[in-house]
C-alpha cells in the first residue's frame, strides 16, 4: 500500500494539485483559520512551479546522486568483485519498435554499462525482476539478459532470478545467490541509496556504480522557464526520498 502511494504521489502535478483542493476544502469547512487555509493552498501550486525549474529540480536530486562517486569502465575499483549486479529498469514488450525503442533510459544506461564492464573482465552479471507489466510476455530479467547478449555477453555468464517487483524484493531474490560475494552494483545513481542499504541489510558487500546522472557534477545557479524534464528529475527524487523514508522507519 505504501510503495503504492509512493509511486502515484511522487510527481507535483499529482500531489501538488491534490493538496491544493485538499487545504481549498479545509477553508470552506473549517469553523476557524478560513483564510490560513486559503493562503496555504497556494503553497502547493508554488511547489510545482518550484519543481518545474532546472535548478531547484537539480538541488533536489543532486544530493542522492552525489553520494557515490563516478566508477569509470576504465577504474581497477570494480574488477576485485566476484559478480556484476544490474538491478532492473522497464521493458516495452512491443515488437512493433525497434529494439532501441523498447527501453527506457534508466534500462539502457545500467545494461550498457554493465556490459562495457564486462567487456573490460568478464565477470558473471546477475539480473532479477519478474513480469512487471501486464503486456510483457517474459519476466524483466529475461529482457536484460536479452539485451546484454544482443551487446555481446555471454549467455553462459548471465545468472537470472525472475522474481521481484521493486527494489526490495528484486534484493530479495538476489541475495541467496550473492552470499559472501563481493559485487559491483549497477542501476541509476538518484536510486543507490536506497538500493545499497538493502544489500547491506542481507550482509552482502557492494561497490556501487551509479549511472543515469539527471544533473552535472558542478552546477551553477540558473534561471530558466518551468519545463516537462524538471519537473521528471523532480518526481524522481521525491520517489526515492520517499522510499528511503520507508526504508527507515516502515519496514
Amino acid at each position: 500500500m505504501l510503495q503504492f502511494l509512493a509511486n502515484s504521489l511522487s510527481s507535483p502535478l499529482v500531489h501538488g494539485p491534490l493538496l491544493f483542493l485538499m487545504l481549498q476544502l479545509f477553508s470552506r469547512i473549517a469553523s476557524k483559520g478560513k483564510r490560513v487555509f486559503q493562503w496555504l493552498s497556494w503553497l502547493p501550486i508554488l511547489w510545482v512551479f518550484f519543481c518545474s525549474l532546472v535548478y531547484p529540480s537539480v538541488l533536489l536530486i543532486k544530493p542522492l546522486e552525489d553520494q557515490y562517486p563516478t566508477v569509470k569502465v576504465s577504474s581497477k575499483l570494480w574488477q576485485s568483485a566476484d559478480a556484476i549486479v544490474v538491478l532492473a529498469c522497464n521493458h516495452f514488450d512491443d515488437e512493433g519498435l525497434p529494439f532501441v525503442s523498447r527501453w527506457p533510459q534508466c534500462t539502457m544506461q545500467r545494461n550498457l554499462h554493465a556490459a562495457l564492464m564486462y567487456k573490460e573482465k568478464h565477470l558473471p552479471i546477475h539480473l532479477a525482476a519478474g513480469v512487471l507489466n501486464e503486456l510483457d510476455s517474459a519476466s524483466q530479467a529475461h529482457y536484460n539478459k536479452t539485451f546484454l547478449m544482443t551487446l555481446g555477453v555471454s549467455a553462459n555468464d548471465i545468472y537470472t532470478y525472475p522474481q521481484g517487483h521493486d527494489t526490495e524484493s528484486e534484493v530479495d531474490a538476489l541475495a541467496p545467490h550473492l552470499t559472501d560475494k563481493y559485487v559491483a552494483l549497477v542501476t541509476s545513481a538518484s536510486h543507490l541509496p536506497r538500493a545499497v542499504q538493502y544489500f547491506e541489510l542481507h550482509g552482502i558487500k557492494v561497490l556501487p556504480i551509479p549511472v543515469e546522472h539527471l544533473s552535472r557534477k558542478n552546477v551553477s545557479f540558473t534561471i530558466g522557464l518551468p519545463n516537462a524534464f524538471s519537473l521528471y528529475r523532480s518526481e524522481r527524487a521525491i520517489h526515492e526520498y520517499l522510499g528511503l523514508i520507508y526504508q527507515r522507519y516502515f519496514r
